[in-house]
Order: structure tokens, then sequence, then C-alpha cells
């Protein structure tokens, strides 16, 4: 069992670590007097308008199709909402127990729901199945997460948040629209399905685009880990990581293997759905006037708690 672990940690995790600190030491030391917040602000900008859509046009424009481009955001679409709907049971109902304010509750529904696909998505799953793995988190965020983040995540920021903002779904559909990663993702899905003949340069840019993914999300992660914020509220902390990192890829595995068995797609589907709160998550609270403080202590357990209960996964699933 020590060496089975001490492998998955050399394999997959080590590295990712490695980028993490790197990124929490950038935040603590503010190399040349940068601003952490500006720095990760730019990095996540570059990510976002020229890393991720290079990444997304290089894997999607060669790779061949499978159900998995389905069963993928399927089990997204399955295990955040039953992890929202526990969620909702749990500290909706423990509310005036623990003394929950309505924008707590939304913050601790989004956080032990929305996974941090994209970024720790890819670099795990590229670590322990190849290169070629990245599609699955990109087919989970562009037709999986994303829809929901916008819909689902947005309604409920809007409801439980203190300010005054509508709902208006085809406001958030035309933002869905306009994020280069989508197009990007559309553009490789029809060269791939027409077979079209692209010059060599188009490809090759986006795969040298495409490098800069992983490394610059998680030294974003880094930036993100804040320690003074998991002082707040333990328990509620703790229950949502709780959800977010055992009872949803639990969930997830309880329907996928009886019906797929230990495939790679299922292990996958199992491993995505375990991974911590999406950091994006921020951005919604901050919108909708959730309990930021207590989502971002959310963010940074899960995310040093995923370190743990990702061996544990490697183990159990490969």
């Amino acid at each position: 069992m020590l060496s089975e672990l001490l492998l998955s940690l050399e394999r997959g995790v080590a590295p990712l670590i490695a980028l993490i600190a790197l990124g929490f030491v950038w935040r603590i030391k503010t190399p040349a007097g940068l601003n952490v917040v500006d720095t990760r602000r730019t990095i996540n900008a570059l990510v976002l308008y020229l890393f991720y859509p290079g990444i997304a046009y290089d894997v999607i424009s060669r790779v061949n199709f499978g159900r998995e481009i389905f069963l993928v955001p399927a089990s997204i679409w399955f295990g955040l909402l039953a992890a929202m709907g526990l969620g909702w049971l749990v500290f909706a109902r423990l509310r005036t127990v623990w003394g929950i304010s309505a924008p707590a509750v939304g913050a601790l529904l989004i956080g032990c729901s929305f996974g941090n696909i994209l970024s720790m998505g890819i670099a795990v799953l590229q670590s322990l199945f190849g290169p070629e793995a990245a599609r699955y988190p990109i087919y989970a965020d562009v037709i999986g997460i994303s829809l929901l983040y916008w819909t689902l995540g947005a309604g409920v920021a809007s409801v439980m948040g203190t300010k005054e903002q509508s709902f208006k779904l085809s406001a958030f559909a035309m933002t869905i629209l306009k994020m280069p990663p989508v197009w990007a993702f559309f553009a490789g899905l029809v060269v791939n399905l027409f077979a079209i003949s692209m010059p060599q340069w188009v490809g090759t840019t986006a795969h040298l685009l495409g490098q800069a993914v992983v490394p610059s999300m998680l030294l974003t992660v880094g930036m993100s880990i804040s320690l003074e914020t998991v002082k707040r509220s333990p328990r509620m902390i703790l229950a949502a990581s709780a959800i977010k990192l055992i009872v949803m890829p639990a969930l997830v595995a309880a329907v996928a293997l009886p019906l797929f068995g230990m495939t790679e797609v299922t292990q996958v589907m199992i491993l995505l759905a375990g991974m911590p709160t999406m950091m994006a998550t921020i951005l919604l609270s901050e919108r909708f006037g959730l309990d930021t403080e207590i989502l971002a202590a959310v963010m940074v357990v899960s995310t040093l708690g995923f370190f743990f209960t990702l061996p544990l996964m490697v183990i159990l699933l490969l």
C-alpha cells in the first residue's frame, strides 16, 4: 500500500503540489513588487483568452470522439446536482441551529458542488492518462460545468445573495457564447468532424499555447490560498469540503461503476467529481453578494484536502 501511495504521488500529485506551492510562495514574497491580485488576474486573463483556447482547439481538432463526450459532462451534471441537493439538506436545515445567513448558505451550496475541473482536472488527468486525456476536462467544462455555472450557479447566487441583481438567462447565455474557449472548442470540432486540412502553423501555435495552461492555472491556485479565511465557521467549511471531495465522487462512482464498469472513462468521471472547489465561484459570490469569505475558505480547505483524497482515489481506481 505504501509503495502504491508513493508511486501515485510521484506520477500525479507531487508536480501539482510543487506548482501550487510556488504560487503560494509568490503570494507571500510578491517578487518584483508585483501585486498578487493583479498578477493572478493577468494570468487568468491569459489562460481564458489565449492558453485555454489553444489547448481546446489542439485537443478537440485531433481526438477520436467516443461516447465520453456525452458521458463525462453527464456525470458532472449528475454529481453537481446531487451534491448541491445534499448541501441544501445539510446547510439550509441547519441554518437556524448554526446561525447561518442566507448569503453563507448560498456560498456553501456553490462551494460544495462546483469543482475546479479545468485548473486541476487537466493537470491530474494528463499526469495519469497522458496528454490526450485533456479532452475529458474540456468536455466537462464546455458542455457541463460552464452551462451549470451560468444558470444554476448564477440562479442560486441571485436568490441567496444580498445584491439586488436580476437573473437573466439570456444575458448569461450570451456570456457563454462570447467565451473564447467555447469558440475554440467548436472550431476544433468542425475541423475534426469534417476533416478540414488546416495549415500546420495553426496546430503548432495552438499546441504551444496549450502547453501553458497547466502551470499557469496551478500557479494561480497557489496564489489564491489564504489561510486566514479558514478560521471562521470551521464546521460548515469542513462539511462543504467533505461533500465536494468525498460524497460527490462517491455518488458518481455508485452510479457509474454498475453501469459502465471500471473503464478509463469511469475513472475519469469519478476523479473529476472529486476535484476541489472551483476558483471562479468567487466571481459569482462577489457579483451577487454571497458570503465570499466562507466560499474562499471552502476553496482553500478543499484544495488542501484534495492532496489527501487524490492519492486515495488513484489507488482505488487505477
